[in-house]
């Protein structure tokens, strides 16, 4: 009887060690079926094969990185400097607009970088990039005293990142991304607003000088037509006390001179008759 139970036991346990795997296979193929599988990873830019994000800067920043042969590196060094440059450019950017917009953020380590060939995953540390960001951002305020201090900011900044990758910095950073906002049309160009602004002063003193000139003359004009009414008032008041113009001298002598001629000829007319009427007689 012993024996028979210790067979029923070593066949129950077989049991359940082959119901345990069988319900673990299941298991496992419902979840493959649920979860899609992992798609590889595909490098758009086939220079740079696997190096992407931080270990290709690792790789141009002098550190090995394994399974990369040291002199691939160097060969591919003068295709990695626009790559950096562009994550430069584009943090810059990314930080003027958020100036703009009055919004502040953290720029990514990551970011996808154009190139003739696809796009690379580009990598810098945090820290020179939210320097680059915050730089950017301050300038789209436009606060001209900041102006220096923000220009010697982006140059330290992106020596160090031209150190780290042994590239040479022949210009200035700041003479590049200061006028990016320009080029984007962002904001307007200081040496055409330094340019148009005498001329609007000039407009402006035109315009006020011909408003001057037309007020000097309606003031003439004014004082004129007073001085000829002053002058018209004082006329009519001296009428009076002038003595007569001569035109009424000579007009008054002629009409002597013909008064003079009447009496005469009346005094050589013949003598009219003296017709006495017969007196009545008294009764």
């Amino acid at each position: 009887m012993s024996n028979f139970y210790q067979l029923f036991l070593a066949w129950g346990i077989l049991l359940v060690v082959v119901l345990s795997f069988y319900l673990i296979d299941k298991v496992n193929t419902m979840y493959r079926f649920s979860v899609p599988a992992e798609i590889p990873k595909t490098y758009s830019d086939g220079l740079f094969g696997e190096l992407v994000g931080k270990n290709l800067w690792d790789a141009m920043s002098g550190l090995p990185v394994q399974g990369i042969d040291p002199k691939l590196v160097e060969n591919l060094k003068p295709h990695y400097e626009p790559i950096l440059r562009q994550h430069i450019e584009h943090t810059f950017m990314e930080g003027f607009r958020d100036g703009q917009a009055q919004r502040a953020g953290v720029p990514p380590n990551n970011r996808q970088i154009p190139t003739p060939r696809g796009s690379v995953e580009s990598w810098l540390p945090l820290h020179h990039l939210a320097s680059i960001y915050q730089a950017g951002s301050e300038f789209a305020i436009g606060n001209p005293e900041e102006h220096l201090r923000l220009q010697q900011s982006l140059d330290q900044v992106t020596a160090m990142l031209y150190a780290r990758t042994n590239f040479e910095l022949k210009d200035p950073y700041s003479e590049t991304l200061l006028k990016l906002p320009i080029q984007e049309g962002l904001m307007p160009d200081p040496e055409l607003v330094s340019q148009t602004v005498p001329e609007q002063l000039t407009l402006e003193q035109n315009s006020k000088a011909q408003e001057a000139t037309l007020t000097d003359m309606a003031q003439d004009g004014q004082q004129a037509k007073m001085q000829e009414l002053s002058n018209s008032l004082s006329d009519f008041g001296s009428l009076g006390d002038t003595e007569p113009a001569p035109a009424a001298v000579a007009s008054s002598s002629s009409e002597g001179e013909v008064q003079e001629a009447v009496l005469a000829e009346s005094s050589n007319a013949a003598p009219v008759t003296n017709l006495n009427l017969p007196q009545a007689q008294p009764v």
